[in-house]
């Protein structure tokens, strides 16, 4: 059985390793910005090391950058998603990169639409987020590009939902980027894009170039 005075240094000893455990991790901390990628597969695409927020965190090593994109993701199911998915992560900016697949299916209002990223943004907003929309239909002359990737049938929806996102960015004071693949068009192209339709790491080091300036603004002292 230990003595007295053993009883005493053990317990010194076990009260400085604890000391130093907290120590260690209040120094380890990351205390870098977040930034987390919400999107769809525009955003989860690229592999390892060639999404989008890879490019974002190479070029920015001073901020953690986190990827929430989910394959077929929609307004609504960021909608279901966006407190686990990125209000846990006490984010500074967040960047929503949703619309694609809600175009495609074209199976909901713009009102309904509008009411999901609202919602989003002032969630977002409520913790003190900044937040970017990044669209994917904005800056584009659809009656006279030569190459588009869908038909002309849906050119006044694509400009529908342009004008959503800008208004919404306008009333909420949020970074707009009308569309991040503007570098990379048209669809389907050597060297940005993959078989799958979607872009490449090369395509995905555009976005993230074209992103950046609208982050780093995201990231300003207020």
């Amino acid at each position: 059985m230990l003595n007295r005075f053993k009883r005493v240094e053990l317990l010194a000893l076990l009260a400085g390793l604890c000391l130093g455990a907290g120590a260690y991790r209040l120094i380890t901390r990351d205390a870098r910005p977040v930034v987390v990628c919400l999107g769809d597969s525009l955003t989860s695409c690229g592999g390892k090391d060639g999404k989008y927020s890879d490019w974002l965190a190479r070029m920015m090593p001073h901020v953690k950058v986190i990827n929430a994109g989910i394959g077929g993701d929609t307004l609504d199911g960021a909608r279901k998603r966006y407190r686990k998915d990125v209000l846990q992560l006490r984010p500074d900016v967040v960047v929503v990169a949703l619309g694609a697949n809600d175009f495609w299916r074209n199976s909901r209002s713009m009102e309904a639409m509008r009411d999901d990223l609202v919602t989003m943004v002032e969630s977002f907003q409520k913790i003190g987020a900044r937040v970017v929309v990044a669209g994917c239909f904005g800056e584009r002359d659809y009656w006279g590009e030569h190459a588009v990737e869908f038909g002309a049938n849906r050119f006044g929806l694509a400009w529908c939902f342009a004008q959503m996102e800008q208004e919404v960015c306008r009333a909420y004071h949020c970074g707009y980027l009308p569309n991040m693949q503007i570098d990379i068009k048209p669809n389907r192209l050597k060297p940005f894009w993959d078989l799958t339709d979607h872009p490449n790491p090369a395509g995905n080091e555009q976005i993230a170039l074209r992103m950046l300036p609208y982050i780093k603004a995201a990231l300003q002292p207020r």
